[in-house]
């Protein structure tokens, strides 16, 4: 089932995007509905398992002005106004079509995208997201190493996964930067970003509010906090790059502490939406997305893992 946002399609006498360190835009409600965005996305990015990443998957709301656009392996979220829509993440290059798709399933036009922020620039994270900017002049934000990676279209040189061959993306060279706290506004939405960097050097968590019949609730897209890596990458004894267990272990416990009654990760897995949409199914007058616990055992989930992998290196030593 799709479900549709009650004020879409879009139809504004004008409308005014406010981004916080952004370049402000403005147009006309009649200029947006005539114009028409065409995608062009870029090569797919080849890998044994991308066929399965980009597995189709139905959008669906979360909660209020929340949605989901992504695959059924990898998340990306929507969030609507009458003054323009916010997307996290962009998916692989392939998945670009698809979030599209998405987007315009639910009632809404691709063409009133204006800002999309990015987690972690990895390749089936960002890989989309230099389509999606250029159809629609859409702004892209990130952290500061996120912006690194984005402008570079392939991650940083301390990232865990860097040393994997096909881990590479289309350059966003127009990416900006989203200082720590800082919140983005597109309308009445407002996107704030929170520097997590565990499972890259440049992840990053984005919270906002998400209203629906008068309850409104803190949503939280948390990035991964997997310790998956290129062969010989070690978290622990790294002269290089000090200091990185005590930045994950911090990471972990910025997540645990932001107010939260909905948890959204890259990973569709990793947040249960098959069993939650069954849940939903079974009972719609409850919302299983809605969980004030969600973040804290999400961040002790993480945590554990990092415990994991830290004996698994101690253990080779």
């Amino acid at each position: 089932m799709i479900w549709k946002h009650p004020a879409a399609p879009m139809r504004l006498a004008s409308f005014i995007v406010g981004l916080t360190l952004l370049a402000a835009c403005a147009s006309t409600a009649g200029s947006d509905a005539a114009r028409q965005v065409k995608l062009e996305p870029d090569p797919a990015h080849i890998c044994d398992f991308c066929e399965r990443l980009n597995e189709p998957a139905e959008p669906f709301q979360i909660h209020g002005d929340t949605y989901y656009v992504g695959t059924a392996m990898i998340s990306s979220v929507l969030i609507a106004s009458d003054d323009g829509l916010v997307l996290v993440n962009g998916g692989m290059t392939q998945t670009a079509s698809q979030i599209a798709a998405n987007i315009e399933a639910l009632g809404f036009s691709l063409a009133d995208l204006r800002l999309i922020v990015n987690t972690h620039a990895h390749f089936d994270h960002a890989g989309g997201i230099a389509a999606l900017a250029r159809a629609t002049g859409a702004k892209v934000a990130a952290s500061t190493r996120g912006v690194e990676a984005l402008k570079q279209g392939r991650p940083t040189e301390d990232d865990p996964q860097r040393g994997i061959e096909d881990n590479v993306f289309p350059a966003v060279p127009q990416a900006r930067i989203a200082a720590d706290g800082e919140t983005l506004k597109v309308g009445d939405i407002a996107v704030t970003a929170h520097y997590t960097p565990a499972h890259t050097p440049g992840s990053a968590a984005w919270s906002w509010r998400s209203c629906e019949a008068g309850r409104c609730l803190d949503v939280v897209f948390a990035d991964s906090f997997s310790t998956r890596s290129a062969p010989g990458f070690r978290f622990t004894g790294d002269d290089d790059y000090p200091g990185r267990l005590e930045t994950f272990r911090s990471a972990v416990a910025t997540v645990a502490d932001l107010p939260c009654d909905v948890l959204l990760t890259p990973s569709p897995l990793s947040f249960g939406v098959k069993e939650k949409l069954a849940a939903r199914a079974e009972n719609p007058t409850v919302n299983p997305f809605i969980d004030s616990d969600a973040c804290r055992a999400y961040a002790a989930k993480g945590e554990a893992g990092l415990d994991k992998r830290i004996a698994e290196e101690t253990a080779e030593q």
